[in-house]
C-alpha cells in the first residue's frame, strides 16, 4: 500500500518470476533459494494487471517451461493469474500466511478458555512444515461445536481446510519447490517501498505507474534496453506523424483547395472639384491670363490614421485579463497591442515553463509505453 494525495491509500500489485535452486543455508543445511528474479509492479485493478504481466511472462519463457509452481497468499486474483497462463502449474500456499491463520486460531482458542502446552504454536508449525496439514486439521476437527461457532475460529479453520491441497509442504520441499513467497515480499520492499514509501511521500495516481516503469527497469537490469525501446517507439511515432502530414498535403493538392483570396481594399470616391471663378467682364477678358486645365483626379487609397503622440495617449483601465502571470496589472493603451508580460524577467520565466512542459510531455510519452 502506498500513500496518495488527499489521504488516500492504494495497493500496488507485484509479480516476481525466478528460478529455484538448492543451496546451503547459514548452518550449512541444504535450502531452496530462488535466483534470477525479475519483477512486474503496477497500480491497477486485477484484470488490468493480468494483461500487464503478459510481456514479462513471455520474456521469461514461463509458457515454455516444463514445470512451474505458483507461491501465493491464496487471494483470488493471484489464482486467476496462475490459471490464465499456466493452469497446470503447481499451486502452493505461502507458509507464512498459513502460519498466520494458524496462530490467530490458537490465540482465539486461548481467549475462549482452552489451555495449551508451552510452545504450542512452534510445535504446530513444525508439524505443518514436516508432516503436512492433515494431523492439525484432524485435531481441530475434534473441537467442541460451541467453540467452532465462535468468531475467529471457524473462519480460520475453513480457510485452512479449503487450501489443504496447497499446504503439502513436505512433498513440495522434496520436489525442490520453495514454500515461501519471500521473493515477492522483498520485491515489494525493493521496487515499491524503497522509492514510493519514503517519509512524507504522497503521490498522484497518474504519477505512480511511470515511476514504477523506471524502477522496474533499474531492478531488472534493463535500463539501456528500456530506453532503446522507448526511443524506437518515439521515432516510429514521429514517422507516423510525418507521414500523416504528408498525406494530408497530398490530399489538399489533389482536391485543388487554395487559400482564400484577399479582398481588394475599398476605394475612396474622388473629391468634388472646386467651382470655376465667374467669367470676367468683357473689358477685362483681354488682360486676363489664359486658364490652365486642372490635372485629372485619380482615386486614392485611405491612408492610415497617424498615431497620436505618447503624451496624448490615454491609458485604459486594466481589466482582469490584462495581468501578467506574476500578478502585476498591465496598462493597455488605445491603438496599441496589449502587453503579455510586465518585464523581460517574466517573459523569460514563461518561456522556461513552456519548454519544461514540452519536455514533460515528451518524457511521459516515452515512459508510458
Amino acid at each position: 500500500m502506498i500513500s496518495l494525495v488527499h489521504k488516500q491509500w492504494a495497493e500496488v500489485r507485484t509479480l516476481a518470476i525466478g528460478e529455484p535452486h538448492v543451496g546451503p543455508d547459514t548452518d550449512g543445511e541444504p535450502e531452496i533459494h530462488v535466483g534470477r528474479l525479475s519483477y512486474v509492479s503496477r497500480l491497477c485493478d486485477a484484470f488490468t494487471f493480468l494483461q500487464h504481466v503478459a510481456g514479462e511472462i513471455r520474456r521469461r519463457k514461463v509458457l515454455e517451461a516444463r514445470e512451474v509452481c505458483s507461491v501465493t497468499d491464496g487471494a483470488e486474483w493471484c489464482q486467476n493469474v496462475t490459471a490464465s497462463y499456466r493452469p497446470d502449474a503447481l499451486r502452493i500456499l505461502d507458509f507464512p500466511h498459513a502460519a498466520e491463520h494458524l496462530s490467530q486460531m490458537l490465540e482465539t482458542l486461548e481467549h475462549a478458555g482452552v489451555r495449551f502446552p508451552d510452545r504450542m504454536l512452534e510445535r504446530c508449525l513444525h508439524v505443518l512444515k514436516h508432516r503436512g496439514p492433515g494431523a492439525l486439521l484432524r485435531m481441530a476437527g475434534r473441537l467442541e461445536s460451541d467453540l467452532m461457532q465462535q468468531k475467529g475460529i471457524g473462519e480460520h479453520l475453513d480457510y485452512l481446510r479449503k487450501r489443504e491441497a496447497l499446504m503439502q509442504y513436505p512433498a513440495f520441499r522434496a520436489q525442490g519447490w520453495p514454500i515461501g513467497s519471500g521473493m515477492v515480499e522483498s520485491a515489494n520492499k525493493l521496487v515499491v517501498h524503497a522509492r514510493l514509501k519514503g517519509s512524507g511521500m504522497h503521490w498522484l495516481r497518474s504519477h505512480v505507474n511511470p515511476l514504477l516503469t523506471l524502477r522496474m527497469a533499474v531492478c531488472n537490469d534493463r535500463w539501456q534496453e528500456m530506453w532503446q525501446k522507448a526511443i524506437r517507439q518515439q521515432h516510429m511515432g514521429d514517422a507516423c506523424q510525418r507521414s500523416a502530414i504528408a498525406e494530408s498535403e497530398v490530399q489538399a493538392s489533389l482536391t485543388g483547395t487554395s487559400s482564400p483570396s484577399v479582398s481588394a481594399l475599398p476605394l475612396v470616391a474622388p473629391s468634388r472639384p472646386r467651382a470655376l471663378p465667374p467669367e470676367p467682364p468683357s473689358h477685362a477678358k483681354a488682360a486676363a491670363p489664359p486658364l490652365t486645365p486642372l490635372p485629372p483626379v485619380h482615386p486614392i487609397l485611405p491612408s492610415p490614421s497617424p498615431r497620436p503622440p505618447a503624451h496624448l495617449q490615454v491609458p485604459v483601465a486594466p481589466q482582469q485579463s490584462d495581468t501578467c502571470p506574476c500578478g502585476m496589472p498591465l496598462i493597455r493603451f488605445k491603438g496599441h497591442r496589449t502587453k503579455e508580460y510586465c518585464s523581460h524577467r517574466c517573459r523569460q520565466r514563461a518561456y522556461c515553463q513552456r519548454q519544461a512542459m514540452k519536455r514533460w510531455e515528451q518524457w511521459k510519452s516515452i515512459v508510458s509505453f
